[in-house]
């Protein structure tokens, strides 16, 4: 299971600071796009500093209400390795994952991101053009909130009928749920406020990889148990 921090912040100064205190200690970050539209608030984002980090891979997560208008600010920015936009956004969903494919020019990976209360069903149609799907275990918009426990059940049935798709959770995970989360078999974890919250950044990646080590290897020696 891989880490990669949800980074959500108002200034280039807090972006900074974020991305000095995480170091080295994770290869890919996910930077929240927020324009005050599909979700109520804005956050700062700028490809022209996004292009000087050299050891980071980028994901963008398009909390915009006309995500292809972002996508295409971030077409010369080779640390985007993948793009995901919410299902909501987009009237023309094939069309939407087509001409982002032709704008990173098929070097970005697409994904699309479900809210808590939208149904797997609705982009299983578009399943077979897509590299990754993001669940949001929480509203969009705001870091700090609860966990909604039936989006963990939502991700467990996906990842058990499409065990090859990578996936990823968003939204209020932290070193307490994390045991749970692990047995969803989720590809990827995107801690916002577990990451940047209190302590340091690194401090807590460690200690987050250790629970998910510790957790996944519990998880599957129960399942071999009980098999």
């Amino acid at each position: 299971m891989q880490i990669i921090p949800s980074v959500l912040v108002q200034t280039e100064e807090q972006f900074l600071q974020q991305m000095k205190g995480l170091g080295d200690s994770v290869k890919q970050i996910q930077l929240d796009i927020a324009d005050g539209k599909f979700v109520p608030n804005v956050t700062w984002a700028n490809p022209v500093v996004v292009k000087k980090l050299r050891k980071l891979n980028v994901e963008l997560h398009l909390m915009v209400a006309d995500p292809l208008a972002e996508v295409k600010k971030w077409v010369n920015i080779k640390q985007v390795k993948r793009v995901l936009f919410h299902y909501e956004t987009a009237p023309d969903v094939g069309g939407m994952i087509k001409k982002t494919r032709e704008l990173g020019q098929k070097k970005w990976q697409v994904g699309i991101i479900l809210n808590p209360d939208t149904p797997v069903s609705a982009i299983e149609p578009y399943l077979n053009q897509l590299d990754a799907v993001m669940f949001m275990a929480v509203y969009p918009g705001f870091q700090g909130q609860a966990l909604i426990k039936e989006v963990l059940i939502k991700i467990k049935k996906f990842t058990t009928k499409y065990p090859k798709i990578f996936t990823e959770i968003d939204g209020a995970v932290n070193e307490k749920n994390l045991p749970e989360i692990v047995k969803t078999n989720v590809s990827a974890i995107c801690p916002g406020s577990a990451t940047f919250g209190q302590g340091k950044p690194t401090d807590n990646v460690e200690r987050m990889r250790k629970i998910i080590d510790e957790n996944t290897k519990k998880y599957e020696t129960d399942i071999k148990t009980s098999c």
